[in-house]
């Protein structure tokens, strides 16, 4: 059987680490003082094992991963430096700033990719196509993400009185935004949107796209009325299901 070889454009390196798809850091600072983050997919909601983070030993050698990791370093810092939003309306804005969208929007991309190029059960589902190699360039300098504005990624904020939303984390799933590709997860108290299309994002998502922000202003968004927490609710309910 041939050795696997790292993914990244233009290596062709053999000894591989392992590599996270979502970054640990993202649960690590949020896990210690009061109470789990929880980890949520389609088997169910449950507290978060530290170190936190799904990895795959087969796709990056660590050179490789350390460059995402510049990237992934950035938002876990970002995020994790921000207070938890309670109580804000739907509508309202969140505001920062000082923020490195570029940056950040690399970041989100890296974890997308990351689990497009995974082989494990649960990133299966994640497929970007053509865009896979796309990403993957513009990730390790080879390509520009401005020359690609099919590929964008919005940011909403949650805002809870009763849960704090920054301690949920929902892996990448695909959606449908009207005839939009478009990709949703929840990370560090936000709600992701990746889209990877080449149909412009609705108006009204337009002035969140953060790929060249160097400010954030973002519409906060009740988690109590979101998707994601109808998910979690769900699988909630599957575990108690499954433990009674």
């Amino acid at each position: 059987m041939p050795l696997a070889q790292c993914r990244a454009p233009d290596c062709d390196a053999t000894k591989l680490c392992k590599a996270h798809i979502i970054p640990q850091g993202f649960a690590r600072p949020l896990s210690e003082a009061d109470g789990h983050n929880k980890a949520v997919r389609a088997g169910g909601a449950k507290p978060a094992n530290q170190p936190l983070g799904p990895f795959d030993f087969n796709i990056l050698c660590s050179e490789c991963d350390g460059k995402l990791g510049v990237f992934d370093e950035y938002a876990i810092n970002f995020c994790g430096s921000l207070p938890a939003s309670s109580a804000a309306p739907t509508g309202s804005f969140y505001r920062q700033s000082e923020f490195n969208g570029a940056t950040f929007a690399r970041a989100m991309l890296a974890i997308l990719w990351r689990a497009s190029i995974s082989v494990r059960e649960e990133w299966i589902e994640i497929t970007l196509g053509k865009y896979e190699s796309i990403i993957g360039n513009i990730l390790f300098g080879l390509s520009n993400l401005p020359d690609f504005p099919e590929i964008e990624i919005a940011l909403l904020r949650y805002a809870s009185a009763d849960h704090d939303a920054r301690k949920f984390i929902f892996n990448p799933f695909r959606i449908r935004s009207g005839n939009l590709n478009v990709f949703s997860m929840g990370l560090g108290g936000f709600q992701v949107l990746a889209k990877i299309d080449q149909r412009p994002f609705h108006k009204e998502m337009r002035p969140y796209i953060v790929n060249a922000s160097t400010s954030l202003i973002v519409p906060h968004v009740r988690f109590e009325e979101t998707a994601e927490y109808a998910f979690f609710q769900s699988a909630a309910q599957a575990d108690r299901r499954r433990k009674a």
